[in-house]
């Protein structure tokens, strides 16, 4: 009888533990699957209202593309080598021009964004214009001084034209690079996500 009682015991106590290991599991399972960021945008799908928004773009708590006050576009004349990043001191004057405007703006910060054609593979087109971006946001760092939390570099590669890429002269005006100078947030934000805040975010911001 005590033999029967222990075997029952026992077989409770593999029942027990083999169903908390499999709720566990399952927890698991569910809570991933309700902590994917699918766009990478730092904001969870749960509470994304705008998927696929492209990695790295600036977002407000939604995942939308953040509302801060744009105060001028400038489109950069600055020309590159072929299939080149580097920036060459010729064009620094140019550059000049936007850190003095930033420098007399301090709550200010500027979006540097690379643009070309679609001549090439849209994976090369991708890098080549994320690069040319970086370059040139590190002049303003580098040999102007502005604060890096002030500057970013974004490559858009091909995907957005303003102009056909069917002519020479259309492809041209698409190969571009365009500085975007935003007023920056003061306020502080309450970003719903799991992730890091933004290092780079001028915003004292939180995690929740």
């Amino acid at each position: 009888m005590s033999i029967l009682f222990k075997t029952i015991s026992t077989f409770g106590v593999l029942l027990a533990i083999s169903s908390s290991i499999h709720a566990e599991s399952l927890y698991s399972i569910n809570m991933q699957a309700r902590l994917i960021d699918s766009d990478g945008d730092g904001v969870i799908d749960v509470r994304d209202r705008c998927s696929n928004t492209k990695k790295d773009a600036a977002v407000d708590n939604y995942g939308c593309p953040d509302v801060s006050a744009k105060l001028l576009t400038v489109q950069l004349n600055i020309l590159f080598d072929s299939g080149q990043a580097v920036v060459k001191p010729r064009f620094y004057p140019e550059l000049k021009k936007l850190a003095d405007f930033l420098n007399d703006n301090p709550g200010t910060s500027v979006v540097i964004e690379g643009h070309t054609d679609n001549v090439g593979s849209f994976e090369l087109n991708q890098e080549l214009s994320q690069k040319r971006a970086n370059a040139i946001a590190d002049v303003l760092v580098d040999s102007f001084r502005i604060r890096q939390s002030r500057v970013k570099g974004i490559g858009y590669g091909e995907d957005r034209p303003i102009d056909s890429n069917d002519s020479e002269q259309g492809r041209e005006n698409n190969r571009r690079v365009v500085a975007e100078v935003f007023a920056r947030k003061e306020a502080e934000q309450k970003r719903w996500t799991i992730y890091s805040v933004d290092q780079n975010s001028s915003t004292a911001y939180k995690s929740y």
